[in-house]
């Protein structure tokens, strides 16, 4: 949610009033929710560091983002990995150090601890080597401080927020309860009137200025843009369905550690793997516009083949997620540079902003479809199934409904079910394991639904060909070319 709305907020800031103080001042609030979580003693002060992180990690990202105008317009794509690569480290390392770290008392502390420490390095040689124009539009800062749009900013935090909070609450609550509906409804509300504003309100610099989304009809940015969320919905998708077969359909709690985290690397490497093959060849093969359609359907087509996942096909599932993790790592950094190129490179943070607001939106939005189609299926499939299965393997109806609730509770609660046998808990962890199976398909078939949507913006989409050059749009202060520079 912060990292969201800080993204919305301070992206098109940092076009006004230059990125330096943005990204240094970021690094200072994520550094403190690193400390505040690292020796957290109660579940707000883990709330306050969260927040410390989420707002100054959209401040740095937005600067992250930024990087690729330091770049000649040709290696843009390269800019955005390299923006990426602490990123790299986190999927690759952060499950595996993660699930080593619960294992050891307060070790967990130092994977907040750690990359603190990491911040501080950060901040010296951002001080000391990052200094990128003051004024990127050129307007002085007192004129800038005028015209802000503040009126855009209160609505934006205040619709993000309710809806974000009902996105959260669906995980916890049903889907009618009156907190979620009241929560979506006066949030998207507020969105709503938000984009009205911005559209209709003579704004001197609004966030979400409207032209850029109708630049062309929408080819030059909005498909993008739409492409931009609808890609960061596949990845969760991915993320929520394969740690679930490795758990449920998969592993056990006799399961060594070791293998655990064995199979969880197809999904991390491949991530990874895609992104090395967009740096290396991107520029080789060209044809953006054909790159960006065709790792779309790649990572559409793998994930949704995903909804075979059972038991006995592991194998298979891991070569799948795979190929979909490198479709998903090539198509996700082309989503970001096709937005990033859609508008004038005095807007960059206002395109970095809403990059970034797509990436957490899409994600938080889609998590929160998958993971309630996968309760509700999965629930209402084991409710029909385990007591089925209870009772064909000799169990009383009264037993089945007992062991049905006592399944998800583990070992300890199915022993105490009167008249179980080991005949009746195999039947019924079959059947329990088979509802995960349904559960899983269904998020897997209902990710292709999203996908084509992605695939017809890619289509709909401008090249980016003409656009990669050898231009250099932005030179740093402190670079011999910094005379370059249209404004200081």
């Amino acid at each position: 949610m912060c990292t969201a709305i800080s993204f919305m907020l301070f992206g098109g800031y940092s076009d006004l009033f230059g990125r330096r103080w943005f990204i240094i001042s970021g690094n200072i609030s994520v550094f403190v929710g690193y400390i505040l979580i690292g020796s957290a003693k109660s579940t707000q002060a883990i709330i306050a560091g969260s927040t410390c992180i989420g707002m100054g990690a959209g401040l740095c990202q937005l600067a992250a983002f930024a990087l690729p105008e330091l770049l000649p317009n040709r290696l843009r794509h390269i800019g955005v990995l390299i923006a990426d690569l602490s990123t790299w480290v986190a999927v690759l390392f952060g499950p595996i150090v993660g699930r080593y770290a619960i294992r050891h008392g307060q070790a967990w502390r130092w994977l907040f601890y750690a990359p603190a420490i990491a911040c501080c390095i950060s901040f010296v040689l951002l001080v000391w080597l990052y200094k990128p124009p003051q004024h990127p539009r050129g307007i002085p800062f007192k004129q800038a401080l005028r015209e802000l749009d503040y009126g855009g900013g209160v609505l934006f935090t205040a619709g993000a927020v309710l809806v974000f909070t009902g996105v959260i609450y669906t995980q916890i609550v049903t889907s009618s309860d009156p907190k979620v509906i009241g929560l979506l409804v006066a949030g998207f509300a507020l969105i709503v009137i938000f984009a009205l504003y911005e559209t209709f309100v003579p704004l001197k610099q609004p966030m979400t200025p409207p032209e850029i989304f109708a630049k062309d009809y929408g080819r030059e940015f909005t498909f993008p843009f739409i492409a931009g969320i609808i890609v960061n919905m596949f990845f969760y998708s991915v993320n929520i369905a394969y740690p679930t077969a490795i758990n449920v359909l998969w592993t056990n709690a006799s399961t060594p550690l070791s293998y655990s985290l064995e199979i969880t690397l197809p999904q991390n490497l491949g991530l990874i793997f895609g992104s090395v093959l967009l740096w290396i060849f991107g520029i080789r093969i060209g044809h953006w516009k054909y790159q960006f359609i065709g790792s779309f359907f790649i990572m559409t087509l793998f994930g949704g083949l995903l909804a075979l996942m059972k038991p006995d096909n592991k194998a298979m599932i891991m070569v799948f997620v795979f190929i979909c993790e490198g479709a998903y790592g090539w198509a996700q950094t082309l989503s970001i540079t096709f937005i990033q190129m859609g508008v004038p490179q005095t807007q960059l943070g206002i395109s970095g902003a809403l990059a970034g607001v797509a990436r957490w939106t899409g994600g938080a939005l889609s998590q929160s479809i998958y993971l309630t189609i996968m309760s509700h299926v999965q629930a209402s499939h084991a409710a029909s199934l385990v007591p089925k299965a209870a009772i064909a393997a000799g169990a009383t109806p009264s037993t089945a409904q007992a062991l049905l609730a006592a399944i998800p509770l583990g070992a300890a609660a199915i022993e105490k079910v009167p008249g179980i046998t080991t005949a009746i808990v195999e039947a019924a962890g079959a059947a329990f394991v088979q509802s995960y199976v349904v559960g899983l398909r269904t998020i897997c078939l209902a990710s292709i639904a999203f996908g084509v949507v992605g695939i017809v913006c890619c289509c709909l989409s401008n090249d980016i060909g003409p656009k990669m050059n050898d231009k250099i749009e932005v030179f740093l202060e402190n670079d011999v070319q910094a005379d370059k520079n249209r404004f200081h």
